[in-house]
C-alpha cells in the first residue's frame, strides 16, 4: 500500500538568522517521523512578482502594512510557489519557527481525512476563537468550520491544488497573509481548523508579523473605497454563510 506521508512535508518558515527560533523547533521536530526543512522567510524588499501599493492597502485593509507584515506575506507566498518544485510532494505542513508541535501526531491520517472531505486547507492553530459547526471527528479532535477569520499562520496544511489556487487568487499584497487567508468566501478552500490544536504558539517576540497587534489596536483609515471594500466584503461573506447554512438544513433533512 502507497504510504501517504511520503506525499508530506513539512516547511519552517524562518529568518536566516533567527538562531534560537531555529534550533528550538529543531529541537521540537527531532522525533518528527515526516521529511522537514527550514524555508528562509523573504524581507519587505524581496520581489516575489507581484505588486506591493500603500494605496490598495489602505483601500483594503485601512492602513499601509509593517514591513514585517510585508516579510510574512512574501514568505507564505513563496512556500506556495516553490510547492510545485517537487512532483512528489501532495501536501506541505507549513510551520511558522515560533511554535511547538506535538510530533506523535499522526498527520498522514489527517491529511487522508481532509482528502475524503475534499478539503485543501487545514488550520493547526488560530490566534482568536470564532462560532463554528464539526465537519468531522477524529478521535478525541473535531474539524470545525469557523464562521469568520480566526487570524493567524503559525500552522497549517496545504494541498498542492489548494496552494495552486491560492497562488492564482492573488494580484497583489493588500493586507496581511492571515488576513488574506481568511477571506473563505472568495478562496472557495473553507474555513477549517483542527481542535484541540496539535501545535502550541510558543510565547517569543514575533519577527514576521511585527507591529500587528499594536497596528490593529491603531484607528484605521475610513476612505470612501475602504468603506465600499467593507460592505463588499460584508455582503459577499453573509451570501457565502447563508448558502452554506442552506446546504447544511438540506442534508440533515435528506438524511433524515
Amino acid at each position: 500500500m502507497d504510504d501517504p506521508a511520503r506525499h508530506l512535508a513539512v516547511r519552517v518558515v524562518s529568518l536566516p538568522h533567527s538562531r534560537d527560533r531555529r534550533q528550538a523547533i529543531a529541537e521540537n521536530l527531532a522525533d518528527l517521523a515526516l521529511p522537514w526543512s527550514f524555508f528562509d522567510a523573504l524581507g519587505p524588499d524581496d520581489d516575489i512578482g507581484i505588486a506591493c501599493r500603500v494605496a490598495e492597502q489602505v483601500d483594503h485593509f485601512g492602513r499601509p502594512l509593517t514591513p514585517g507584515e510585508i516579510g510574512c506575506f512574501k514568505s507564505h507566498y513563496a512556500v506556495w510557489r516553490t510547492f510545485e518544485a517537487d512532483p512528489s510532494l501532495d501536501w506541505l505542513l507549513v510551520l511558522e519557527d515560533d511554535v511547538c508541535l506535538d510530533t506523535s501526531f499522526d498527520f498522514p491520517a489527517l491529511v487522508a481525512a481532509l482528502e475524503q472531505e475534499g478539503l485543501g486547507y487545514l488550520r493547526l492553530f488560530c490566534r482568536e476563537w470564532r462560532r463554528g459547526w464539526p465537519v468531522r471527528s477524529l478521535g478525541d479532535r473535531q474539524i470545525l468550520f469557523l464562521a469568520s477569520d480566526p487570524y493567524g499562520t503559525q500552522g497549517y496544511l496545504v494541498s498542492r491544488r489548494a496552494a495552486a489556487r491560492l497562488v492564482a487568487s492573488i494580484e497583489s499584497i493588500r493586507r496581511p497573509i492571515d488576513d488574506e487567508l481568511g477571506r473563505f468566501w472568495e478562496k472557495g478552500l473553507g474555513n477549517c481548523v483542527l481542535f484541540p490544536f496539535p501545535l502550541l504558539e510558543r510565547q517569543a517576540p514575533s519577527t514576521l508579523s511585527g507591529q500587528r497587534d499594536v497596528e490593529r489596536a491603531a484607528a484605521r483609515g475610513k476612505t470612501p473605497r475602504r468603506i465600499l471594500n467593507k460592505i463588499r466584503d460584508f455582503t459577499a461573506k453573509r451570501v457565502y454563510l447563508a448558502s452554506l447554512a442552506l446546504g447544511l438544513r438540506r442534508l440533515a433533512r435528506d438524511q433524515t
